[in-house]
């Protein structure tokens, strides 16, 4: 049987415009079904909005940064301010994400590189605060990987992880943490990466309201449908799978 307390979320965006109208009855939901939930920040009215939210509920929890496209376009300046604000509320949050590289949408070199010395800078911050990351790797995977090699980063989540076989098998050698989102119900790279994934290090997430059928609405309980399409793959109940997940995500995030 499973335990609903089990169910985790470990990034979601409840701060975006289609959570507006029913945000309280959302927050509800997740406080009857859920064993928490990791609200993400992606640019500076997010970050704000994510701890906001966070301050609302036992369960819910928090983690700021700049996606890497949003990063690169703030001027200097306004980028020190930000990294400013995450350290001097570093104790109202469990981790500096979403950050990264993004390959995908960004083709410019000097944007990419603009990317690369934020991304690092955001490393060194998450270090100095020894709070885990929460990685945005989007067609930049093996970039991503050895620039946190080459920083020596020991707590990784590896949001909405999209790499090849070899890639995961480098970041789980590396002591990295797969999140797993509910894109496995159409995605074959998805699956093939929660069939080899260690159960010991896998995540569970939606990336809510993003990520879910027919372009609708995603919620954080429907990692319950992505923990049934894990077990159904590994030949394993649902049940060891919400436990599983819960107990990483308990542990990465220290809560």
């Amino acid at each position: 049987m499973i335990d609903l307390k089990n169910i985790t979320d470990t990034h979601c965006h409840l701060q975006h415009e289609r959570f507006s109208e029913d945000l309280d009855s959302v927050l509800i939901n997740i406080e009857e079904k859920m064993a928490f939930v990791i609200v993400s920040g992606a640019n500076i009215l997010w970050n704000r909005e994510a701890i906001k939210i966070s301050s609302k509920s036992k369960n819910i929890y928090s983690t700021i940064g700049l996606h890497p496209i949003d990063a690169a376009k703030l001027s200097k300046k306004e980028f020190d301010n930000e990294l400013k604000y995450i350290e001097d509320n570093s104790d109202l949050i469990v981790g500096i994400g979403e950050i990264g590289l993004d390959w995908h949408w960004e083709k410019d070199e000097t944007m990419r590189e603009i990317q690369k010395e934020r991304f690092i800078l955001f490393l060194k911050l998450a270090k100095k605060l020894d709070i885990p990351v929460v990685i945005h790797s989007w067609d930049a995977e093996s970039e991503v990987l050895n620039i946190l090699e080459s920083e020596k980063m020991k707590k990784v989540v590896m949001h909405c992880f999209s790499g090849d076989l070899s890639e995961l098998s480098r970041a789980l050698n590396l002591g990295f943490y797969i999140s797993v989102s509910t894109v496995i119900l159409r995605s074959k790279g998805t699956r093939k990466i929660a069939r080899d994934c260690p159960l010991d290090k896998m995540l569970l997430e939606t990336d809510a309201p993003y990520l879910w059928l027919n372009g609708k609405r995603n919620v954080p309980w429907n990692t319950e449908v992505a923990a049934e399409k894990i077990a159904q793959i590994r030949k394993i109940t649902t049940a060891q799978v919400l436990e599983a997940t819960l107990k990483n995500a308990k542990r990465v995030f220290g809560i």
